[in-house]
């Protein structure tokens, strides 16, 4: 089922056709709004530059050497943060600060499939398998992992159920004695995905799940901790700050420019979930 479909199935159980009304309306407003969609143009605007001044390359930070095509779906308004580092820098850096190679590499909700690219090109993972419901998001994660060569340590399949680890073992062996990370961002629908037999074969698995909290109802946050705090510890990230001055490349760009490149465009602030499994600190 499309996610805004489900999104709006959830906002209903929650709030009636007074919140699915309202959030159809604001939906509307933000595709129609003269600042966002300016702001957003000049985003992408910027993009394209900065794409053709480092040939097609991520410049700087986690993702440094990938290779990223001008066009993209889900992240078309971010390429720009992309090349320099900017785009979810904490998520980046918390994974890079681990300081591990991982044994494989589950994304669920792979989008663009900058993630799965980026961990194989950075050589933090020997595999990845990423779950995208989206034929669009899938020929997208395909054609990064082909640009950059990286088709051969990889595998995308369609939507992630609570079976995903059966899944995923079909195509990838555990190796016992390693560690693995696992991502998830599929707006909302990580409630619905994890319990906790589930949590139970994660616990060789670093976690970093993006929370839509938007979209909860009470008590659902509390839910996942409880999920998965017998076999992780469990702590949350937000957005960190960005500093365009540490990039030369962007110092011909008006303050305008420079300050919109760090933004995401999101609606609301995020955090993401970020889990240490228990036998990794034993």
């Amino acid at each position: 089922m499309n996610y805004r479909i489900e999104l709006l199935i959830r906002k209903y159980q929650r709030s009636g056709v007074i919140g699915v009304g309202k959030s159809i309306f604001l939906l509307a407003t933000r595709k129609v709004s003269p600042f966002e969609l300016r702001a957003d143009l000049r985003r992408r605007k910027i993009g394209r530059k900065l794409h053709q001044e480092f040939d097609g390359q991520v410049r700087y930070g986690l993702f440094k050497g990938l290779k990223l095509p001008v066009v993209l779906v889900w992240s078309k308004n971010d390429l720009a943060s992309l090349l320099v580092g900017f785009y979810e820098q904490q998520v980046s850096e918390w994974i890079s600060n681990r300081g591990i190679r991982f044994s494989q590499f589950i994304d669920i909700g792979s989008a663009d499939g900058i993630y799965l690219a980026g961990i194989l090109n950075a050589n933090l993972a020997d595999y990845a398998l990423g779950f995208e419901s989206s034929s669009i998001g899938r020929a997208n994660s395909l054609k990064i992992l082909e640009l950059n060569k990286l088709e051969s340590r990889s595998i995308i399949l369609g939507s992630a159920d609570r079976n995903f680890m059966e899944v995923a073992s079909q195509y990838v062996e555990s190796v016992s004695d390693r560690w693995s990370l696992l991502m998830c961002d599929i707006e909302g629908g990580e409630l619905q995905l994890f319990d906790s037999t589930t949590a139970e074969l994660l616990e060789k698995y670093f976690l970093v799940i993006e929370l839509h909290e938007w979209t909860y109802s009470r008590g659902d946050l509390e839910n996942i901790e409880a999920t998965f705090s017998a076999t992780h510890a469990l702590e949350y990230l937000s957005t960190s700050a960005r500093n365009p001055a540490s990039v030369p490349e962007l110092r011909a760009l008006s303050d305008d420019e420079r300050w919109n490149l760090c933004s995401e465009g999101r609606r609301h602030e995020m955090r993401w979930l970020v889990g240490i499994p228990h036998l990794y600190q034993i």
